[in-house]
């Protein structure tokens, strides 16, 4: 248990240090949208402080309900982080657009560092990958727990299509909302108050499902080294980019 917290927090350290030096470069080079100015340092202080909360939350709830069975293998939790990454901020990005041509008004606007015309935002370098390292962590659990019917990417997905937005979304909100006084993702429907939709759902079920599949296929193939790494910076790219 030690170990594995240690080396937790290596992980940690060794993103956050990461973080500082894509910023550092963005102050210094003026990067399109500007996404470090000196009055955004609570911004991101608050995505690192949620991001880290639901690590840390995550890693004891799962600890506790599976004990010794919970494996933090680094290599296989850095590419799920960096993947859950890569594939929500394009996900974002192009279905946001998709929705409101279909429906005539987007479903979330980001508030916080918004970038891609706010169907991104620059915190979600932070803040999903935290959701790609409890991801890694609760889908152990789901499938060392769920009855062999519900044990498919189907039922996992079906599953997190319900605790993503009702768990995930709304406590992220809650806690941007206390920090800040303002909404990290700000959902347009009211029928959660803004904090997240049910329209969201399905959303979130396909996403990751098809999420789950890829993510197999990764895994499956021989493990190299600079993969995950490669990953996170194509999703840094692509979120800078906006």
């Amino acid at each position: 248990m030690l170990a594995a917290a240690a080396g937790l927090g290596k992980y940690r350290f060794q993103l956050q240090a990461m973080m500082t030096d894509i910023l550092t470069y963005t102050m210094a080079t003026g990067c399109p949208g500007k996404v470090l100015e000196q009055g955004r340092l609570m911004e991101i202080a608050a995505g690192i402080i949620f991001g880290t909360a639901l690590v840390l939350t995550s890693l004891c709830i799962n600890r506790l309900i599976l004990g010794s069975k919970l494996r933090i293998d680094f290599y296989g939790l850095a590419l799920t982080a960096s993947s859950v990454l890569l594939l929500a901020v394009i996900g974002e990005s192009l279905i946001n657009p998709l929705y409101e041509l279909w429906f005539g008004s987007k479903l979330w606007e980001y508030r916080i560092l918004p970038l891609h015309d706010q169907n991104v935002s620059a915190l979600g370098l932070i803040v999903w990958t935290a959701y790609g390292i409890h991801l890694y962590f609760a889908k152990q659990t789901l499938e060392a727990k769920l009855p062999p019917r519900w044990n498919t990417p189907f039922g996992i997905a079906f599953i997190i299509g319900f605790e993503a937005p009702f768990v995930f979304e709304i406590l992220g909100n809650l806690i941007f909302l206390r920090l800040l006084g303002d909404y990290y993702a700000y959902y347009l429907p009211s029928d959660v108050y803004h904090l997240t939709s049910f329209q969201v759902i399905p959303i979130y079920m396909l996403c990751v499902y098809i999420g789950l599949l890829i993510l197999d296929y990764l895994t499956r193939q021989p493990r190299r080294i600079t993969l995950p790494p490669a990953i996170f910076g194509a999703g840094i790219v692509y979120v800078l980019a906006g």
